[in-house]
């Protein structure tokens, strides 16, 4: 059983949960889960999935990063296949934290539940399982972490960015600069691009180079791999596809966008509280962008599965 497997069993077993109202799939790096999941109660759950087959190291290690979980979640889980949870939760002994055991036929069992932790680190809690997205062009974007990449800390960096958007839209009124700098950088995170801190990571430094070419075909590409997979818009065009096949076409595009809503808030993309309907103004735009899908015809909008399958190779 592949990681991803794992990752995408779990993820379902607690979208079933009706206590559940966001379930959103991490990078895996630390301290971003594998799974983060957010309940009714305001509670926080974050799971660190493992393989099957891999080394006894991988899962103690596996274990020792759901310990330090807790640090930022309510929750913490461990998920393995069954024959290793089997093999090794006689070593999981911290109780403290959750075991969840993936059958290969795609049951989860919950072998130990976890204990409620306290916080000890403020974690920033999330709306979405899809990246934010407001109004940023793939060219301003290699703008922006050219402009950061030269800054030695985080308060520089912010600088930086408004800065950078202030020449580029020719912005003068100081009125809307924390909203500009938010919004960017929450962007930047969900892209996979920066840290907490606006620091490039080793993907932001890629496209930094990339974006530098005279050739900007290659930087496109990867910067359209970061949306679809890094801030998942990968399940909203399924989601698109999952419609289309359902209606054919629809009554005018805001009746799209509502069913488009619900199926969003159904899977768990993001909570009741969410405005989905804002997001999807901004995000429909960049799917255009970035070639993802045509534009508005014949009542719908045509997913360019061509390309994404490309982009999966």
């Amino acid at each position: 059983m592949e990681h991803s497997e794992v990752v995408e069993i779990v993820s379902g077993w607690f979208k079933s949960d009706p206590n559940v109202i966001l379930v959103r799939k991490g990078s895996g790096e630390f301290p971003d889960p594998d799974i983060e999941v957010q309940f009714k109660n305001a509670t926080i759950g974050f799971v660190e999935c493992k393989p099957s087959n891999a080394k006894g190291r991988e899962y103690l290690t596996g274990f020792g990063q759901a310990i330090a979980y807790a640090t930022l979640s309510h929750y913490s889980f461990l998920a393995l296949p069954e024959k290793e949870m089997n093999e090794f939760k006689k070593y999981f002994w911290v109780d403290s934290v959750g075991l969840l055991s993936v059958s290969p036929s795609g049951n989860v069992k919950l072998v130990r539940k976890p204990a409620k932790h306290k916080p000890l680190l403020l974690y920033e809690k999330r709306t979405r399982a899809y990246g934010y997205y407001r109004d940023l062009h793939p060219e301003e974007i290699h703008k922006i972490l050219e402009a950061i990449s030269y800054a030695k800390n985080e308060t520089a960096r912010k600088n930086k960015i408004w800065s950078t958007i202030c020449r580029i839209r020719k912005i003068k009124s100081q009125r809307q600069k924390n909203a500009w700098i938010l919004n960017i950088k929450l962007l930047l995170r969900d892209l996979g691009l920066t840290n907490y801190d606006l620091s490039l990571t080793d993907k932001g430094f890629f496209l930094l180079q990339l974006g530098r070419l005279k050739n900007k075909k290659p930087y496109l590409t990867e910067l359209t791999k970061c949306f679809l997979f890094n801030a998942n818009y990968i399940s909203l065009l399924a989601l698109m596809q999952k419609l289309n096949d359902e209606y054919g076409s629809f009554s005018t595009i805001d009746h799209f966008k509502n069913l488009l809503k619900n199926g969003i808030i159904k899977e768990k993309l993001a909570t009741p509280q969410t405005n989905v309907i804002r997001d999807l103004q901004d995000i429909l735009r960049i799917l255009k962008e970035l070639e993802l899908i045509g534009k508005w015809s014949k009542y719908k909008y045509t997913i360019n599965w061509h390309k994404i399958v490309e982009l999966l190779k």
